[in-house]
């Protein structure tokens, strides 16, 4: 049995974002264009639902994550830094099954959950105890395990 608590192996996610269109400059082609509106929305909706082979390419991709792949041993500490848009909320969200990745695989042992959000899970009219309780009811703990660990 493997000595890793998580094994993630080229991990990619991409996601579908609109294309804005370019301004017709004369007259005639805003005619045109408003005539063929219809068919380039119906192609456009259509487009969003599939993936094809070369559209990894296309320009309406965007890859929030590209080959990631790491291992982390048990009682290992694993942390995440970058630069905005980087895909660290992305990641995130990988391991802690909301989202699916479009390649690759997380292989994970034991319970995930991710606080995505500064502040989640402590509430300002709580004790630090009263939170401690909180926090460890939203990573998915009994009261009797957050007891056991508390100390720790």
């Amino acid at each position: 049995m493997s000595d890793y608590a998580i094994t993630v192996e080229n991990i990619s996610k991409r996601y579908r974002i609109g294309v804005q269109e370019a301004a017709a400059d004369t007259l005639g082609g805003t005619v045109f264009r408003a005539l063929t509106k219809p068919a380039r929305t119906f192609s456009q909706i259509r487009s969003l639902s599939t993936f094809g082979a070369d559209s990894d390419q296309a320009a309406d991709i965007i890859w929030a994550l590209k080959n990631i792949s790491f291992e982390l041993k048990e009682g290992g500490k694993l942390g995440i830094i970058g630069k905005n848009g980087a895909g660290k909320s992305t990641l995130l969200k990988v391991l802690s099954r909301i989202t699916e990745p479009s390649h690759g695989r997380a292989l994970i042992k034991g319970r995930v959950s991710s606080l995505l959000e500064i502040g989640t899970g402590f509430h300002r009219d709580l004790t630090g105890r009263e939170n401690v309780y909180l926090n460890g009811s939203i990573l998915g703990m009994s009261r009797a395990d957050i007891k056991n660990k508390f100390d720790e």
